[in-house]
This record gives structure tokens, sequence and C-alpha cells, in this order.
């Protein structure tokens, strides 16, 4: 169950509870998620980061093609996460559902700068000025809306940063214009860890606000939206607080791997599980909420495990192979 119930509820009822942090229901998920990722890490790093899920190119696709593939990935995101912009400025929210926009200046304001960020990023023009007007809004929302609100949001700042070092590729104004359209070189290479580390940054931190550091809200959410299979697979001692202490672990545990860089196509491969079969039952809402998520995992699953030669073959798609 990888969602944000505060997208469905009325998220003042449920304060986060900080003052849990000591608690059973907190150590545990913690203790688990660390010892898991901790010898993963270990195990990953010993067996010479060698990914247990083949790339692209292990399964066959010929090096110049998985190069050339790269060279699309900034359009990818850009679509993704304009998408959500867009929806996001019309609706009169800054990013995500649960942060609407007041009805004032600054409210109308916050939405027609996601709108035309929102186009920037579709028809890839001012590409990289739109990127760095993202991470200004983004920490104008944590001015607005408190810190923790956007923290459990730090994906955009990572594809703030990841458009601004890279462009948005091929089949954009900004190429045609040859103008923008270049990667910034002394930042590309840090332009993909920046983004996985934020994505995993952004999960770790919702896996304690909307579960474990705050049963009451996804019990809450739970009420409504009774996701917990276990007692339909003969597992009743799986009551909704352990489910919602589950959840809560499992989403740590991915945002920390990706954190450490660990098998990086397995954690997503597993992830998208949970990501995918809530869509069904939540609808356009958290479709188009993820959308900037999902565009990053399309990146990672290309991207993987960062070796070497596909670290060289995104910075020379970037840099060189325009197709």
């Amino acid at each position: 169950m990888i969602l944000h119930e505060r997208w469905f509820l009325d998220e003042s009822r449920f304060p986060v509870q900080f003052d849990t942090w000591n608690s059973a229901n907190s150590l545990l998920p913690i203790a688990v998620a660390v010892g898991v990722t901790a010898v993963a890490t270990l195990i990953y790093r010993a067996r010479g980061r060698h990914s247990v899920v083949p790339g692209p190119v292990a399964l066959g696709m010929p090096w110049e093609n998985y190069v050339r593939l790269l060279t699309w990935v900034p359009l990818v995101i850009g679509v993704h996460m304009g998408v959500t912009l867009l929806v996001s400025g019309i609706s009169r929210q800054l990013f995500i559902p649960n942060l609407v926009l007041p009805v004032n200046f600054l409210g109308g304001l916050l939405g027609m700068i996601e709108i035309a960020i929102a186009l920037s990023f579709i028809y890839g023009a001012l590409t990289r000025p739109a990127a760095a007007v993202l991470a200004f809004i983004w920490l104008v929302g944590t001015m607005v809306f408190g810190p923790l609100r956007l923290i459990e949001h730090t994906e955009i700042l990572g594809i703030a940063f990841f458009l601004f070092v890279a462009g948005r590729g091929p089949l954009s104004f900004d190429m045609a214009l040859d103008k923008l359209n270049r990667p910034i070189r002394p930042l590309i290479h840090y332009a993909v860890p920046v983004l996985r580390i934020a994505l995993g940054v952004g999960l770790t931190v919702v896996a304690f606000t909307e579960k474990i550091w705050n049963v009451p809200m996804a019990l809450a959410f739970l009420t409504d939206h009774n996701f917990n299979f276990f007692p339909y697979i003969g597992m009743p001692s799986i009551d909704d607080t352990k489910f919602v202490l589950l959840a809560g672990t499992v989403e740590l545990i991915v945002g920390l791997m990706l954190i450490a860089g660990t098998y990086v196509r397995l954690v997503i491969l597993i992830a998208l599980i949970p990501f995918n079969l809530t869509l069904p039952f939540m609808g356009w809402r958290e479709l188009v909420g993820h959308l900037p998520t999902y565009g990053v995992l399309a990146l990672l699953l290309l991207w993987g495990d960062e070796r070497p030669g596909e670290r060289g073959a995104l910075v020379r798609a970037l840099l060189g192979a325009r197709v």
C-alpha cells in the first residue's frame, strides 16, 4: 500500500505523532527496514554491485540502441511532471491534492506558474529556467504549507534538478532552436543519483508521516478502503494496525534502498506492485499525483544499479548522441 492517505482524508484530523518514535510500533519497523537495507547493501557490494535483475543491454539490446534510448528519458520525465503540474494548476493545488492553494492572489499566482512550467516541460521550451522555477515554488510551498508536507515530495525537487541539468532532450523547442538544450557538463554525473536519492527520501518520510508515526490516519483510510487482504488469504491475525505497520515497513525499505542505491531495479519492480494495485480503486487522483514518480521509476529501471558503463552511456547520450 504505497499511496498517500492524506490525499483522500481530512489531514487536519490526523497530525503526525512524533512522540511515538520510541514505541514498539515505531522501533520495530525501523529496525527491520534498517537491518534489511544494511544486509542487502553488504551483499550487493560484496558481489561487486551486480544487479539480480538484468538491464536492457544484458537482455540483448545493442549498446548504441541503449544509448539512444537514454536520450528520451528527459522527455518522459518532463511530460509526466508536466501533466501533474497542469492538473494541479487548474485544480488550484500545489503539486498534490492535499496542498490546496488559497483563494487569493498568491494561490492564483502559484497555480498560473504551475501551468506555465507544465507547458514548458511538455513542449520542451525554456526547460532549464522552468526547472529552476519549479524548485523555487517548492521552496515557497514549504513556507505556505510547512516544510514537512513538501519534504514528503522531495522527488519534485529531484526532478527539477534533473531537468535543469539534463534539459528536455529530443523533440523539444529548445533543441530545435539550439538554445538551452545542452546538459550542464560538470553536473551531469549527479543528475540521476540526485533524482534517485530525492525519491528515496520522499518515500522514507511518507512511511513515517502517513503510516508508522500516523497509524490513526492509515486506519481511517482503511475504514473507507479496505486494502488489508491478509484475512482473505487465511491470516486473520494480521489486523489493520499490523497491516499499516507492515506497509510502512515496506515503504521504508524501498526508500532506504533507493537512497543507498542497492538493487535498484529489483526494488522498483517490487514497489510497482503496490503502486499499481491501488490504481483501479483510487482512480485519477492517485494516477495523476504519482505520474512524476512513474517517470522517475522508468528512468531508474533503465539506469539500474549505476554501473560505470551505464553512467557513461547516460553521459554520452545527453552530451553527444542527441538523436
